[in-house]
């Protein structure tokens, strides 16, 4: 084998107790250093030779932390085996030291069972060196549990070690690989995983959404409470008006969970998460995600119905924008209906938490029933890749990177487009630009609208949404903010339906986690639009809240998503307040007007009547 130029060979050898241990260190320039140990250990004659490769999982078992029995009962189950693999926002990310050749701990005395005939027993004396992976302030955890860990701290670390500890018969070998932070394009590369199919799909995918299921919801909302006594009971009660059509029994089971089964918001704050088996759901009527998903299934299983339990994290409520953590723990379901693998929430379908004020409000959420794979990633991490119901199944790096997007962003047609993809947006002038598509209705092209707020330390600052381009499918908006100083700030997007009430609070959509890295001295207050009825516009100039008086200055402004019977008319008033001066339409849609402003307020207006109009927007001229 060829060296590269520069290789370094370096070789220590050491005898302990009859075990001879050589440690070889090979080190070359641009590659990572390679320590191979080998380890021989004296076998007197008769003897079995120890198995190597059971003493690394003994070392990676959990050890007893000595808890008082209430505490261990308070944190047995689904929480306590998963909320170890994720930090929270108060606990500070542990370090990892990799030991080469720790020797294992002494064992502890335990009774030793009545030896039998002819059968060995392994001896504990002289155990073999390896390498292990520890934690410096807690005990060794097994292989998921690292994973997870590992995977959820703030920051990862960005060396590669490769250990190879070779012993008198098979070889142990342990990789450990950076993690170097999400992709850059996260959506592009889940694009190319498709959700997975069994071999009976039908070929036809199923669309939820086109389907009316108010006769399944009203029967499930009037279930009586003498139904509802048992489990057997009320799965036989949902599901056998709908005898045969998988859909609809899945349907009647959503919509019961989400309407009788309250969040146990004070249980999951605290980690007293009481009784989360299906009868103790039933009984209690509230629960944690645990709960919520071991009762989908048992109501589903009398039925006839092949729903699973999956066990993961999600980005709840509890998980910031452009948080580095995958996520908290969480459980739902999934269902394969006529061979498509689809997913299903009854937790996030059941309403939202306040953890501010400890409380659970109920809102019936539909759109986290039998959500496709593809959709409801972008949300919720499943511990065993294969529930991914992907294919292939995408890295933990493409999950990182996914934007954070509501429901209501695929309800109201509002995506993401242009070079800002993720989570988080930089810059380094005090100036953000985040690009969105509205998804045009095919039967009249009108569109949602969106307007956007960007947090920053406390204060509200303006932003801009204007019009870029549009095509037969979507309108393009452009989102500008400036920031006012050098730090983070989250920018939220919220918007409504085609033809929605802009004066009343709309749902938020998608969010960001904005990083300036200027000074912010370069900010500029923005224009400030107004709502008008009829259609949407923006005024693609002037761009900021104060233009230059005395000189030639453009007024452009593009209208769209024109309401039947509505004909937009754009004016401009001046600071004198008398009649506004008409905006000559230069193309369909288009306004614009060039003059000499006088110094003073300028607005911005359209013209409802000959006399009156409404007040579009409002710049100075200084």
């Amino acid at each position: 084998m060829n060296q590269i130029p520069g290789t370094k060979t370096t070789t220590k050898t050491s005898t302990v107790n009859g075990v001879t241990t050589v440690v070889t260190t090979v080190t070359a320039p641009g590659q990572p250093t390679r320590i191979t140990t080998t380890t021989t250990t004296k076998v007197p004659a008769g003897q079995q030779p120890v198995d190597p490769q059971r003493i690394p999982a003994q070392l990676d078992q959990p050890q007893p932390q000595g808890k008082s029995e209430p505490d261990k009962q308070r944190r047995s189950g689904f929480f306590s085996s998963l909320k170890k693999h994720v930090l929270r926002n108060d606990e500070p990310p542990k370090r990892t030291s990799i030991i080469q050749t720790a020797p294992a701990p002494a064992p502890q005395p335990a009774p030793q069972p009545q030896p039998q005939p002819q059968q060995y027993q392994r001896p504990i004396a002289a155990p073999v060196p390896a390498p292990v992976v520890r934690h410096e302030t807690e005990d060794p955890v097994d292989n998921l549990a690292e994973k997870m860990r590992k995977a959820a701290l703030s920051r990862p670390p960005t060396t590669t070690t490769t250990s190879t500890t070779t012993h008198s018969g098979p070889v142990v070998k342990k990789v450990s690989s950076s993690y170097r932070g999400p992709v850059e394009d996260a959506i592009a590369m889940l694009k190319k995983s498709q959700p997975l199919v069994a071999p009976n799909f039908t070929g036809q995918r199923l669309d939820v959404s086109s389907i009316d299921f108010s006769r399944e919801d009203d029967h499930a909302r009037s279930c009586p409470s003498s139904e509802a006594s048992t489990i057997a009971r009320l799965s036989h009660y949902l599901t056998s008006p709908c005898s045969g059509d998988q859909v609809s029994q899945l349907r009647t089971i959503f919509t019961w969970i989400a309407n009788n089964i309250a969040y146990d918001v004070p249980g999951f704050m605290s980690g007293r998460y009481g009784d989360q088996t299906p009868e103790g759901v039933l009984r209690n009527r509230q629960a944690v995600c645990e709960g919520y998903a071991n009762l989908f299934v048992a109501l589903a299983e009398p039925a006839g119905l092949q729903v699973q339990k999956v066990i993961g994290v999600a980005r709840g409520v509890d998980v910031q924008v452009g948080d580095e953590r995958l996520g908290s723990p969480h459980a739902w379901n999934a269902v394969s209906v006529d061979g498509e693998h689809l997913m299903i929430d009854s937790t996030w379908g059941a309403g939202v938490c306040d953890l501010s004020t400890r409380s659970f409000r109920k809102v019936f959420r539909p759109f986290f029933f039998l959500l496709r794979p593809n959709r409801l990633i972008y949300t919720h991490w499943p511990e065993n890749p294969k529930q991914q119901f992907l294919d292939p199944p995408v890295h933990e790096s493409v999950f990182r990177g996914l934007p954070a997007v509501k429901p209501e962003s695929w309800t109201l047609g509002i995506k993401m487009a242009g070079k800002y993809r993720g989570q988080v947006v930089k810059t380094k002038d005090d100036y953000i630009e985040v690009e969105v598509r509205l998804k045009k209705r095919p039967s009249d092209g009108a569109t949602g609208k969106i307007v956007a707020r960007l947090n920053w330390k406390g204060q509200a600052i303006p932003t801009s949404a204007q019009w870029v381009r549009e095509d037969s499918r979507y309108v393009f908006m452009a989102i500008k903010a400036w920031c006012p100083s050098s730090g983070s700030g989250e920018l939220n997007v919220f918007g409504w339906p085609p033809g929605g009430d802009q004066t009343k609070n709309g749902p938020q959509c998608m969010g960001f986690k904005v990083i300036n890295e200027g000074s912010g001295r370069s900010a500029k207050p923005l224009l400030q639009q107004y709502v008008v009825k009829g259609f949407a516009f923006s005024v693609l100039e002037p761009v900021t809240a104060q233009v230059k008086k005395g000189v030639p200055q453009t007024i452009r402004v593009r209208a769209f998503d024109v309401e039947p019977g509505t004909k937009p008319a754009l004016a401009l008033q001046g600071p004198d307040g008398g009649m506004p001066e008409r905006l000559p339409q230069i193309e369909p849609g288009l306004f614009e007007i060039k003059k000499v402003l006088a110094g003073g307020q300028w607005k911005l207006v359209h013209m409802t009547s000959e006399y009156g109009f409404s007040f579009a927007a409002v710049f100075d001229a200084v």
